[in-house]
């Protein structure tokens, strides 16, 4: 029965509604997540930048093409920064327009039941198919299939230009819809060639089509043009990623890779599967079938377009190999709408059969269990959430310590930080990969070498804009497995260390570093403003400031310094350290009840003579506090001459005894055993003469079993024993580095082996070095180094 022309004529807007309203439905409890990916994180760094009137690829770096980040930022000046919430709404929209995209083009196919299909595929599987921080986050990938979709529909409408036109955004997108441009180029030629006048008609529609592409594109290039930055465009948007990104992947990675969708739809819908499989392979059948008639063609050309277009975004989608579920978002509306067309083709089928009084019941039982397996899948997805990201605790500290205009950096994969901490980026570089050479996530071997793909000036280009922004708070975040980040010590990027160690002070490591962080504030010093107290009348009621120094027998010698203080009203806003009553360092914060700030002061920057330390607080009415003075010596921990020889390395044929023993907090020589073991509370140093002759070391090192105990109310958070030779010039080379944490990792505990080779005619000196934990705290980091032999060439 057919439903009169003015029921029809509301049908699409009723489908629109129940789309937008089911996937809103659907989606409604994820608004509020934070972040779903680290690409929304991406995303919203960005945005800021370009609401600032900054330029994408100048001002902010990404390797994608532009314009799901100028969305971003639009969404973000209509509805507020951060408005992560107006994301996933916005997501949720894009998924609603691409289903009633995939219904009116079904339904132009193959008839409404088709298009419903179509839609209901699209709605369930963009929420209940991918990983939810996929499936849930505002990925580029959902632009695209809301343009590809709409393309193909404006292409069957006879509007090949206004097709060519939204794969140019597409392509503007994400690159690899680039490859989606092959569907109505294929179809057109398919078409043309069947045809009086053929080329003529090839010309002339394949001209819109390629016309309508470069409209966007080219405008896009005119836009970063005219800002100066089209070399920047080329380059990250471009070149990056076939210099760098796609290598990293081969040929046969990108093919396994293109099993992903199918593998999730084994797993979750398999009566889906098999319509789609069945459906590829009845339109593959039409296309070789000998039938030369007007109604066959067009047939033909449908399912050419589908079965390219599912192709080519299926090859987009695996042209990363990486594999990630977001990818599969560019193939999900060709699969649905090849579903869609099978399922939907079997009404009439069966409808016209002989045997339709078998055929219909049938049919309607097949599709009751199609609903079922989708609402099998929605109730699986229901609920489905992800850990927040161990940054946001880091970020909120920084919200709650700094002012809404100042601006921090992130030495890391994590630019969740300006999301969660609410600043802005300090520098165009919204996360590190580029100054680290990092390529997600494939090069993240701990012995992999990533400085081949370091983009060329870019660790210049930052120092100057960090040296120029004066970010109020840079976070490391090398101190735990931040997405590969712990490869990337401050200590891969000297010329950043020493920046940080000369203007910056660290802050609450103790609360930080197990989290995988490090936060260094600003010296006041370094601001380029004097920092202004909130003021107020009310009482700070300051405690008295605490100091707690820990030796660095570092070269040149150090303290660790540790300042804190607390105030009862939540007031305090500054604390310095004074050197013999003037102030040597000091750092502002928003208005706080309480801090620790931490850094290392070297003994040469003191001077000569006696040193006398202590620590002022400051809050925000301009209260102070004074500490009592502490008095140290440059010389912490030096043993007496008369005990070097109870460290004496063992030689083949005799010993060698040390120069000099550094240990602060105690050191003993004793057998255990049978065994030679240097007990050195950590920090310690030991340090050895060497005259050429010495080839190799080997021994054991590690912490003793008290001091990671569970029964030990502070236990140590681990120590880093390392083997360096120094040469007569002076020049450092570090032969061996491990930190042992056995608190966190089993396989840290009890003896570990070592054995290195020393440079060949090695003069200088030889030191073995234990240094505190990440934290810098030395509680119970009793260390030691046992068994250890000197190999000589004589």
């Amino acid at each position: 029965m057919k439903l009169p022309p003015s029921t029809r004529r509301w049908i699409p807007w009723l489908v629109a509604a129940l789309v937008t309203t089911g996937s809103f439905a659907l989606r409604w409890p994820t608004f509020g997540f934070e972040v779903w990916n680290v690409d929304e994180a991406i995303h919203a760094a960005v945005a800021r930048t370009l609401n600032d009137g900054g330029v994408l690829y100048r001002d902010a770096i990404d390797q994608r093409t532009p314009l799901t980040y100028y969305a971003v930022a639009a969404l973000f000046r209509i509805g507020g920064a951060n408005n992560v919430w107006a994301m996933h709404a916005l997501a949720a929209a894009l998924v609603a327009g691409t289903a009633f995209g995939l219904f009116l083009l079904a339904r132009a196919w193959r008839g409404p039941l088709a298009g419903l299909w179509a839609a209901l595929f699209f709605t369930v599987f963009a929420t209940a198919l991918f990983y939810p921080g996929d499936a849930y986050a505002l990925n580029t990938e959902w632009f695209v299939a809301l343009f590809t979709t709409w393309a193909a529909w404006l292409f069957w409408r006879g509007a090949p230009g206004w097709a060519g036109g939204l794969l140019g955004l597409a392509f503007l997108s994400k690159q690899p819809a680039l490859l989606d441009l092959g569907a109505p180029l294929v179809v057109v030629a398919y078409v043309a060639l069947g045809e009086r006048a053929a080329w003529a008609r090839l010309a002339r529609r394949l001209g819109a089509v390629l016309a309508g592409f470069a409209v966007p594109v080219l405008l896009t290039v005119a836009y970063f043009a005219a800002r100066g930055a089209l070399a920047d465009f080329h380059f990250y948007a471009w070149q990056y990623n076939l210099q760098f990104y796609a290598p990293e992947i081969g040929i046969a990675g990108r093919a396994a890779s293109t099993l992903k969708p199918f593998h999730l739809l084994a797993a979750q819908y398999p009566l889906a599967l098999a319509a789609l499989a069945a459906t590829a392979g009845l339109g593959i059948f039409c296309l070789f079938r000998p039938r030369a008639d007007t109604a066959a063609r067009t047939e033909n050309a449908q399912w050419l377009y589908l079965l390219t277009w599912a192709v080519t975004s299926l090859a987009g989608a695996a042209s990363g190999g990486r594999g990630f579920d977001h990818y599969y978002i560019q193939f999900l509306p060709a699969c649905c709408l090849l579903a869609a067309l099978g399922l939907g083709g079997l009404a009439p089928w069966a409808a016209g059969h002989r045997a339709r009084r078998f055929l219909v019941p049938a049919l309607v039982l097949l599709s009751a269990l199609f609903v079922l397996e989708l609402g099998q899948g929605i109730r699986r997805q229901h609920g489905r959430t992800l850990p927040m990201d161990p940054s946001w605790r880091a970020g909120e500290f920084i919200r709650t310590h700094t002012g809404p205009e100042e601006r921090i950096f992130v030495w890391g994969y994590h630019p969740d930080l300006y999301l969660f901490a609410g600043r802005k980026p300090a520098s165009r570089f919204v996360y590190a990969s580029f100054l680290s050479g990092l390529i997600p996530w494939t090069n993240t071997a701990p012995d992999k070498d990533t400085t081949y793909a370091i983009v060329p000036g870019a660790r210049e280009t930052l120092l100057r804009e960090l040296a120029a922004v004066r970010p109020a708070f840079v976070v490391d975040c090398s101190f735990g497995p931040n997405r590969w980040w712990n490869k990337y010590p401050l200590a891969t990027f000297p010329a950043l260390e020493a920046f940080l160690a000369e203007n910056y002070i660290v802050v609450e490591p103790d609360q930080f570093t197990g989290q995988g962080f490090r936060l260094h504030l600003i010296k006041d010093a370094y601001r380029r403003d004097p920092p202004v107290l909130a003021g107020g009348a009310a009482a700070a009621r300051l405690g008295v400031p605490e100091l707690f120094v820990t030796p660095l027998l570092t070269e040149p010698p150090a303290l660790q310094v540790a300042i804190t203080a607390r105030s009862a009203t939540g007031r305090l806003q500054r604390l310095e350290l004074l050197h013999n009553g003037t102030v040597l360092a000091g750092a502002s914060f928003a208005p706080s009840p309480g801090l620790l700030l931490s850094w290392p002061v070297p003994f040469a920057r003191l001077g000569a003579g006696e040193h006398r330390l202590s620590v002022r607080a400051t809050a925000a009415n301009g209260e102070t506090a004074t500490s009592a003075e502490q008095v140290f010596a440059p010389d912490p921990g030096l043993l007496p001459a008369g005990r070097l020889a109870e460290f004496s390395l063992p030689l083949m044929a005799g010993s060698l005894v040390p120069t000099s023993v550094l240990a602060p907090f105690g050191a003993t020589a004793s057998q255990d055993d049978g065994r030679l073991v240097f007990q050195l509370h950590a920090p310690a140093t030991v340090r050895y003469p060497l005259a050429g002759t010495a080839t190799h070391l080997h021994g054991r090192f590690g912490l003793s079993p008290g001091a990671y105990a569970a029964t030990n109310p502070a236990r140590t958070d681990g120590a880093e024993f390392q083997v360096v030779f120094v040469s007569a010039a002076g020049d450092r080379q570090v032969l061996f580095r491990r930190l042992l944490q056995p608190g966190r990792e089993p396989a840290d505990g009890g003896p570990q082996p070592f054995s290195v080779d020393l440079p060949a005619g090695a003069r200088g000196r030889l030191e073995l070095l234990i240094n505190n934990g990440p934290a810098g705290n030395p509680a119970s980091d009793w260390t030691y180094w046992s068994d250890l032999q000197l190999e000589t060439s004589r």
